[in-house]
């Protein structure tokens, strides 16, 4: 709005100075015009459907960076006015995730998680799930980098008498979404050494390995192998709350593997 007020006395002052020279013609002509292109200008900006924006739009503008300058939590009666009132929720989604990577790029964390609070409750329909998830994710990565990385080492001896094909390794939330947090396949594995699962093998972005560590769930561990003649899967469950620098490792030895009728 400061802005837009400096810009307006720059732009007058050349006329004002016109007019207030003696020697200077045509005065009534040019204060005429003068006041039929700032009214309109002032008039566009008041307007409830300006042609270039608004005053309201400018003032709502500003405060929204003076929030994030500050650091602080976004006034929910104000974003209901400046988020929720778009001609779609498609729309209002869009403005609200513009005013959250704003927050983010400036590390301003109370600012970006307030607003994703409130995108959170509003746009709760499955459309906006996965969008959602995303920016969960984004917000985590950034807040806490040392949560981004943490992961699973999966150590493993295979059944007796086993020519290895194959290895599938799934990590999923007893009693939660019946969707793995972590997956993963692999042709021919080289067992010697750990296999790593992190927020790269999940389904989706932000339902994943990490968050599982920053909530400090119970996962369980999945792992299914292909041998030349037959299968064997083993299942193990950990606690993460007692995980130590983000990161767990387990180990499936060979007399865990039961053999997985065809």
């Amino acid at each position: 709005m400061l802005l837009i007020i400096a810009f307006s006395v720059i732009i007058l002052l050349p006329v004002v100075a016109y007019l207030l020279h003696p020697l200077s013609n045509h005065k009534a002509f040019i204060f005429l015009i003068s006041i039929l292109l700032f009214g309109g200008f002032v008039l566009n900006f008041t307007s409830n459907k300006p042609l270039i924006g608004s005053w309201a739009q400018a003032v709502q503008s500003e405060s929204i960076l003076r929030s994030i300058s500050r650091d602080e939590e976004f006034d929910k009666n104000f974003l209901n006015e400046y988020i929720y009132t778009q001609s779609s929720e498609e729309q209002s989604f869009l403005i609200g995730t513009k005013i959250f990577y704003k927050a983010l790029d400036t590390q301003s964390f109370i600012s970006a998680e307030s607003i994703l609070k409130q995108l959170n409750a509003e746009f709760a329909s499955e459309n906006f799930q996965v969008p959602i998830f995303n920016l969960l994710a984004d917000f985590r990565d950034e807040k806490y980098p040392e949560i981004a990385n943490s992961n699973l080492l999966i150590n493993l001896e295979k059944p007796a008498n086993c020519i290895l094909q194959s290895l599938q390794l799934g990590v999923s939330i007893p009693n939660g979404p019946g969707v793995n947090i972590a997956s993963k396949d692999l042709l021919f594995p080289n067992i010697e050494k750990p296999i790593k699962l992190d927020k790269s093998n999940s389904m989706v972005r932000g339902f994943d390995i990490a968050s599982a560590f920053m909530q400090q769930e119970i996962v369980k561990v999945m792992a299914l192998i292909e041998c030349k003649n037959s299968s064997f899967e083993a299942f193990k469950t950990i606690d993460l709350k007692y995980s130590k620098n983000y990161q767990e490792e387990l180990f499936f030895y060979t007399d865990e593997w039961l053999k997985r009728e065809q």
